[in-house]
């Protein structure tokens, strides 16, 4: 059924000069629809309905107008009203529900987000749509969202860690679209894509849904690619300092018999040479004398991306089918190991990756739309090459380190690793996940999803001869298959939401173990070793809502995360095998609130309040003996608790602020080597157990030409202390120590009237201050970045 638009001409007197648009929106049940968002589009003029459905839209022109109207769990319509003749307009919208059938899924933007939020699930989805002409990316979007934090090893494209409500690294698992990125092409993650490309991103607190999750142990995140329903072009241009360049291209085209084809590309390159503290080095005595302040010198990165898309949609074999391939180059110096050293530096190290991938997308919606079939598939080819051969050591002048006017010799002739290499690594990955979803009724829904990951993978170190034994040329392979069923419903006219889930886990891995049976052997003394395990968990989750904008859930899982392949073969070098490790296991509890209101009356108010609580078991870590390779244990029981929480408030019509906060107290609860018995009770390092952050923004409108905006948004964040390393109860060492961060962010941005194009100013870290993030690596200071955007549609 089509939501209606009832529309009533008022005469208006002849000698005014401006029309307006009011009216009410309402259910079918003539209930007025509170908080539904009404916008003109093009012109920038956004409201939102009040308690009783009501919008006022004053001061308009003589002209036509697209009225677009959305609201949570509601279709979303747009519909043309012309102001002519000098009159006003009255209208009466009448909604429909956003999902009458399996197929009928809101694809609006902002309502498509609300109503994945709403889940009984603990999710946050974040509307990419609203941030396309701004300096952002998808690091700076989950930053933004309370619980979670994404942590960097230095500037563009470095490797990220994200904490999600206090898990952190392989505990919280990464997607594309529903696909494992961690499987697929590097070119595709948070900390490389631009913003224009993603369509919005969905934050998993604890439990991720069966047709998107893996073996999360404590959550995930999912980006989701933009969505285009019409001919579509969107060209952009970031530059900001030490040498950052970002453009990106997106290109759609659809024709009348809803056959399309898109394509999309983007570049980022940076010097990342910015500034940090480091110590001088004497080379004569070995020590380090003085803090100095120098340039990261080795650090610079760059990437390419491309890809093509041919496709169909609403036709009777198929509601779409998509076609992708796509093409990806990486290439980054390596300026430091994991853990920042502030005497040396690597001067020479590199990493390069490049790879194909091919993507095959179909949907069909069968048995009078009751029966939904999803099939993903995913295909890629991928090399990674290492290079890491050196002769000398570097210091931070970015020269090598001298004693006597002679190079110091590095004896390893590495800086990675424990002798020269050049590595390349050859995967070969398919990935398919095939998800049905059944309506019983309109309160019931079952859904069974599977997810196959094969993963081949062989290697080399040139520096090995061919007539040499080299581990990296043995082959490994690894199987996932990860199933499951689904149970959602409703209950008490929709008030209550209950959803259960069964997950199963089974690994299969085969591998050569570094460790040799008969020394001189050659190849065959090398043990063949293998792993075949199959786990079982599940999840329920509970929502009950009291109205529309008041709302409870909560949710339990009982988790796991597998073991990886070098957690159970090791590296070929440095690692030893492990095939006995047992995944890691984790309880999570989410328990959230969610309130909406007018506050006064007339200003618009957003609370949310979430807890929560996880206890992991085997946890799994690396070793290091001192005297032997190091190796991957199942040692530590881990405690997590905490609470995070978000308020938004628009205190006038062109004026919103928004504040984020997340406590958690992350402490080892048991470990299994006497070395660390004294960290039991202890703070878990690396991550800060506060942090918070708040963004205020203010717009102008018709400052150049009529229905134009510039918007002044200033962005604040707040870290706590925290160590840098596992310290003993007592032996606390303040160098260890990250110190409370205060940073001060600005952004400008302008948009025409058209909405086509906006030239967007921002200035980071306003005062300079010293900014550390993983492993007290330290981040950029002040800086700036500027966005040129064009769209046309």
């Amino acid at each position: 059924m089509r939501s209606i638009i009832i529309i009533t001409i008022v005469n208006i007197c002849s000698y005014s000069y401006s029309q307006e648009i009011s009216g009410v929106v309402v259910d079918r049940s003539a209930n007025p629809v509170a908080f539904a968002n009404i916008a003109l589009l093009s012109t920038g003029y956004t409201t939102t309905t009040d308690l009783d459905g009501h919008f006022t839209f004053e001061g308009l022109n003589e002209r036509a107008y697209q009225v677009q109207v959305s609201a949570s769990s509601y279709k979303t319509i747009v519909e043309t009203i012309d102001l002519a003749n000098n009159e006003n307009v009255y209208l009466k919208i009448i909604l429909n529900p956003a999902v009458e059938t399996l197929q009928e899924v809101i694809v609006e933007g902002e309502s498509e987000v609300l109503v994945i939020s709403r889940e009984p699930l603990s999710i946050t989805s974040i509307n990419a749509k609203t941030v396309q002409a701004i300096n952002t990316d998808p690091v700076e979007m989950l930053n933004r969202t309370s619980g979670v934090r994404v942590r960097q090893s230095g500037g563009l494209g470095s490797d990220v860690n994200i904490s999600i409500q206090g898990a952190q690294g392989t505990s919280i698992r990464r997607y594309y679209d529903g696909l494992p990125i961690k499987y697929m092409s590097s070119g595709l993650d948070v900390n490389n894509m631009p913003v224009n490309q993603v369509e919005r991103i969905d934050v998993y607190r604890g439990v991720t849904p069966l047709e998107v999750g893996t073996d999360a142990l404590g959550g995930g995140i999912n980006i989701v690619p933009k969505k285009y329903d019409k001919t579509y072009v969107d060209v952009t241009y970031q530059y900001g300092s030490f040498n950052t360049h970002r453009p990106s291209i997106n290109l759609f085209f659809i024709n009348d018999n809803d056959f399309f084809i898109g394509s999309n590309f983007f570049h980022n390159y940076s010097d990342n040479n910015y500034k940090i503290d480091a110590h001088e080095l004497n080379a004569e005595t070995s020590r380090a004398e003085r803090i100095i302040e120098v340039r990261r010198f080795h650090s610079a990165y760059q990437s390419y991306y491309g890809d093509i898309t041919f496709g169909a949609r609403d036709k009777p074999w198929a509601d779409e089918l998509k076609l992708t391939a796509l093409y990806n180059d990486i290439y980054r110096e390596i300026q430091t190991p994991i853990t920042f050293d502030p005497i040396f530096a690597f001067g020479e190290a590199t990493d390069e990756e490049n790879g194909f991938t091919a993507m095959l997308d179909y949907k069909i919606t069968l048995l009078d739309d009751k029966l939904s079939v999803l099939l993903k598939s995913n295909y890629g080819n991928y090399t990674q090459n290492v290079l890491d051969s050196t002769g000398v050591f570097y210091n931070w002048y970015g020269e090598p380190v001298q004693r006597d006017g002679v190079d110091v010799e590095n004896a390893n002739g590495a800086e990675l690793f424990g002798s020269s290499a050049s590595i390349a690594l050859d995967r070969e990955i398919l990935l398919n996940r095939t998800t049905l979803k059944y309506a019983m009724s309109d309160d019931h829904i079952l859904t069974v999803s599977h997810l196959i990951i094969n993963q081949d993978r062989k290697g080399r170190n040139d520096f090995v001869p061919q007539n040499e034994l080299d581990p990296f040329r043995f082959p490994a392979n690894l199987l996932h298959n990860y199933a499951g069923l689904e149970w959602k419903a409703t209950w008490l006219q929709k008030k209550l939401e209950t959803l259960v889930t069964y997950k199963n886990y089974h690994l299969k891995a085969d591998a050569t173990s570094l460790e040799s049976l008969e020394p001189g052997q050659g190849e065959e003394g090398f043990e063949k070793r293998s792993a075949n395990n199959n786990y079982n968990g599940g999840n329920a989750a509970v929502k009950y809502s009291f109205t529309n904008n008041f709302y409870l859930r909560t949710s339990y899982e009982y988790a796991y995360r597998l073991p990886e392949e070098v957690e159970l073969f090791g590296n070929q070098s440095t690692i030893r095998s492990n095939v006995n490790l047992r995944p890691e296991q984790s309880d999570n509890y989410n328990l959230g609130l969610f309130y909406r209101t007018l506050l006064f009356g007339t200003t618009p108010m957003a609370i949310e309040f979430n807890g929560f609580y996880r206890y992991q078991r085997d946890r799994i870590i690396l070793l290091a003996p001192g005297f032997d390779l190091a190796q991957y244990f199942n040692e530590e029981e881990v405690e997590i608790a905490g609470t995070d929480a978000y308020v938004s408030i628009e205190p006038h019509k062109n004026l919103r602020a928004n504040l984020a906060t997340t406590f958690q107290d992350i402490r080892m609860r048991s470990a299994v080597t006497f070395a660390d018995q004294d960290q039991v009770g202890e703070r878990l390092p690396n991550i800060p157990s506060f942090f918070m952050n708040a963004d205020v923004t203010y717009e102008l409108k018709d400052l150049i030409a009529s229905n134009d905006k510039l918007a002044l948004t200033y962005y604040y964040d707040f870290f706590d202390d925290f160590s840098s390393i596992r310290e003993a109860r007592g032996r606390k060492n303040i160098e260890n120590f990250i110190p409370v961060q205060n940073i001060h962010s600005c952004e400008l941005t302008y948009t025409a009237s058209d909405g086509q194009w906006s030239l967007s100013g921002r200035l980071n870290n306003a005062f300079n201050d010293d900014v550390y993030d993983n492993w007290r690596v330290q981040r950029p200071g002040r800086n700036f970045n500027i966005k040129l955007r064009y769209a046309l549609q």
